[in-house]
């Protein structure tokens, strides 16, 4: 064998592992096989655009949707680690969220969400209760914009010292 035949074995057998290991990193990492239809870092073109429901009053941008042989699954993107009681309720309202914008843009109702935390991901039911719920959330957002006063809806420090408004709310949590 030549040294140029030796090299161009080295390379496609080098060029087979990195494949091999990037196809086991993504069945990992929680997004579905298929097409990615929509990316939200993707700003040269259309496949970064916000997804908007005006009948709801909700825009969005997910981090990806996946075409796949059972229709468009939203992927969310988180930093941190997989929360110990499982997804925040905060992460599933995103979600459902994002269901309900494929239902208006692509007309189609997605089966599933899926969230892919920095050490694992879960997979979401988006279901009519799930559909409903966000529903209602966002007319109580809705209302309450138009109130003087929103009360504060939570007994966690942590998530008090984090928020926006605190220095101009009076139930901020000490």
């Amino acid at each position: 064998m030549t040294s140029a035949a030796i090299f161009l074995t080295g390379i496609l057998l080098l060029a087979l592992f990195v494949g091999i290991r990037a196809n086991c990193r993504i069945s990992r990492s929680g997004v579905p096989d298929g097409r990615i239809v929509y990316l939200d870092a993707d700003h040269r073109n259309e496949l970064g655009r916000p997804l908007v429901s005006r009948r709801y009053g909700l825009t969005g941008k997910p981090d990806y949707l996946v075409e796949t042989a059972d229709g468009v699954v939203p992927v969310e993107v988180k930093s941190r680690d997989y929360p110990r009681s499982g997804p925040r309720d905060s992460d599933v309202a995103q979600l459902m969220a994002y269901c309900v914008l494929i239902e208006e843009t692509y007309h189609f109702r997605p089966a599933h969400a899926v969230i892919q935390y920095a050490d694992r991901y879960q997979s979401i039911q988006y279901t009519p209760q799930g559909r409903d719920r966000i529903l209602r959330t966002l007319e109580e957002m809705r209302e309450a914009s138009h109130t003087q006063s929103v009360h504060r809806d939570h007994d966690r420090p942590e998530r008090c010292r984090a928020c926006g408004f605190r220095s101009v709310c009076d139930e901020a949590i000490k």
